[in-house]
């Protein structure tokens, strides 16, 4: 019998299964003009440059009075000549000891140089007296304070945002160029499974992987189309990947492992190309990436839900990130005291299930969602974190520090 050291030795690291992975991608050369107004989540396949400076003229930072510094003396009476709106401005030039009423974003008018807020006035009719201690510039916004002309707005490759669809939308940009949306089979595999429309059976799950698996997808911003569920058998297996060729990306879930019926990794051969089989982490050892003749690429989940979750998190989501043009970054990792003992085999790096929370003291700290078997699907549902334990680790003591990321820096979950 293989000793467990041996089972492991021709299964990649994480980082190498990941690394592997999105050197086996080329970004899409397919791109597409889009409204800027719709293009959130979208990835730039051009550069946007500004044409124009933001602000665009000097502006009032605050409601009150525009001014000429060199007038603001020790009660001083300014003459109140005019006003100055957001979209109307004051088209007179000050002259010494007069003052315009300005609004919050209203252009500066000619010969001003400070703004008195209204709070700091006293007005008389017409006229206001002010003792507060001003400053030539005071409450006042310059061209190109947050935006210079020529300045580039967003690279290529940038996951377009909402503040990133403001900065563009402040350019008068009505359109811009994103690489297309990738296309994405999702597919369950079983003899076992049922789906929502089918009774119960003794012997039989209701399939809950494709729902996953498409949600996190979703949450991710990438449309996916649903394959169904595959029976345990070569040819309907051939067939789904034969259908499903045109597309860019292909996911499975099941029948990757090395039980009597699972046929996924021999069908991939058929039909493509295996990058690699299995990968030196728990959940989700054996995880199938490849080609199919084509060029779709093709991800074999394991079938267990939350060793379908992890792999899809970790390899699928990054993958077709890449293929849209943007390039891996890994999340944040915290250290968090632990409050259970973590119970681990040396050998695969770990995602443990915890929940993670700032202690009254101020220190993070995290506690187990209990079992961590990969069908556990609840423990996912618990949790807010992953507990991060190294491959060569043999789990963790109450009380020591461990690593955690926390699902809302994970794309897919946050």
């Amino acid at each position: 019998m293989q000793s467990k050291d041996n089972m492991q030795s021709n299964a990649l690291t994480v980082d190498e299964a990941r690394r592997a992975i999105l050197q086996s991608i080329t970004c899409t050369s397919r791109t597409e003009s889009v409204e800027v107004a719709y293009s959130s989540g979208r990835t730039l396949a051009k550069d946007v440059i500004a044409h124009i400076e933001i602000p665009p003229f000097k502006n009032s930072a605050m409601d009150g009075y525009a001014i000429r510094y060199q007038d603001a003396k020790p009660d001083q009476q300014f003459k109140i000549i005019g006003k100055s709106l957001a979209g109307h401005p004051f088209n007179g030039t000050l002259e010494a000891g007069e003052a315009v009423r300005i609004t919050t974003g209203a252009a500066l008018p000619k010969g001003a140089d400070a703004i008195v807020i209204q709070e700091l006035v006293k007005l008389k009719q017409d006229t206001f007296t002010t003792s507060a201690n001003l400053a030539a510039g005071q409450y006042i916004r310059n061209p190109g304070d947050d935006i210079q002309a020529e300045q580039t707005l967003c690279t290529a490759g940038t996951l377009l945002t909402a503040a990133d669809i403001g900065l563009i939308a402040a350019q008068g940009i009505s359109h811009v160029d994103v690489f297309a949306t990738p296309t994405v089979g999702v597919f369950s595999t079983g003899d076992e499974l049922l789906t929502a429309t089918d009774q119960p059976e003794y012997g039989k799950i209701f399939d809950s992987n494709r729902a996953t698996i498409r949600s996190l997808l979703a949450n991710a911003g990438i449309d996916s189309v649903d394959l169904g569920i595959c029976k345990d058998d070569k040819e309907a297996l051939d067939s789904v990947m034969q259908t499903a060729v045109s597309l860019d990306f292909v996911l499975s879930s099941g029948g990757v492992s090395v039980g009597e019926a699972d046929y996924v990794k021999e069908v991939l051969q058929a039909n493509g190309e295996v990058l690699f089989w299995k990968v030196a982490m728990k959940p989700g050892k054996p995880l199938i990436s490849g080609t199919l003749t084509g060029g779709a690429h093709y991800f074999g989940l394991p079938g267990n839900p939350v060793s379908s979750m992890v792999t899809c998190l970790q390899f699928v989501i990054p993958a077709i990130r890449a293929f849209s043009g943007i390039a891996y970054k890994a999340p944040p990792t915290l250290r968090a005291r632990c409050l259970n003992q973590l119970i681990k085999e040396p050998g695969r790096f770990e995602f443990q299930r915890g929940i993670a929370k700032v202690q009254e003291s101020g220190e993070l700290a995290v506690s187990t969602t209990g079992l961590q078997d990969s069908h556990i699907l609840s423990s996912m549902s618990l949790a807010n974190c992953f507990i991060c334990l190294d491959q060569f680790a043999d789990g963790a003591k109450t009380g020591e520090m461990v690593n955690v990321t926390m699902f809302s820096s994970i794309d897919g979950l946050g």
